[in-house]
């Protein structure tokens, strides 16, 4: 854990993205923030952060791919193994093991509440259904402590290879894969809840036009 303490792994980008975890944490729990995004504005607002902060982490993803021979980094992949992360750790070396650990307290900081903001002004927005608006913010805020936990873990691991004693770090060779595969996994639900509400309001709309059309006039007879 005193790895954290090391200066030389954060940034400016760091505070940024701190700032930005705080505040996605006010739009998700305060009713200021829920009006704000109940805005279709914020939708486009929230697309334009996201953006570039994607394609930083885009870019740095690239970087370390080529530093480890062509393995990606741990945290693109769904589901990992120890092995997985020892074979990407030897990969890297020790100055691309420090670069990964550099990438996650710093670029990396930004994606998280850029894609739980746009999550959120998108279902904000465009879901009706009040219960669930509240199914996905449930799923947005298991999403971004997931995702904060293997983020600021990952470096302890990374940092402290090829040592794998003690139960800290034992605890977080099984934590840290299974929050990354939750990530993704209520990512990808709020996602498919959302579609699929989308789905059912269209069909009532095309319902209720369809009911509420007027008959045409009976034909008279002489």
């Amino acid at each position: 854990m005193t790895v954290l303490l090391d200066a030389s792994l954060y940034s400016v980008i760091s505070l940024i993205g701190l700032a930005w975890t705080l505040l996605t944490f006010f739009l998700m729990f305060s009713a200021q923030g829920q009006r704000w995004q109940s805005n279709p504005l914020s939708i486009a607002i929230a697309a334009a952060a996201l953006a570039p902060s994607l394609w930083l982490v885009t870019l740095q993803i690239k970087v370390l791919t080529d530093l480890a021979g062509g393995i990606p980094p741990l945290d693109v992949q769904f589901g990992y193994s120890q092995q997985q992360i020892a074979q990407f750790a030897d990969a890297l070396g020790e100055d691309g093991r420090k670069a990964y650990a550099q990438f996650q307290l710093g670029t990396d900081t930004l994606a998280p509440p850029a894609f739980c903001c746009f999550l959120m002004s998108v279902y904000r927005s465009t879901v009706r259904s009040v219960a669930v608006r509240a199914y996905c913010m449930a799923l947005a805020f298991v999403y971004l402590v997931s995702v904060l936990i293997a983020n600021t873990f990952m470096p302890v691991i990374i940092l402290n290879y090829p040592s794998q004693d003690g139960s800290m770090l034992s605890t977080l060779y099984w934590l840290v894969p299974i929050c990354d595969m939750v990530k993704y996994s209520v990512h990808g639900l709020a996602w498919f809840i959302i579609v699929t509400t989308w789905l059912w309001q269209l069909a009532g709309m095309l319902t209720t036009r369809k009911s509420s059309r007027p008959f045409p006039p009976a034909a008279s007879h002489d």
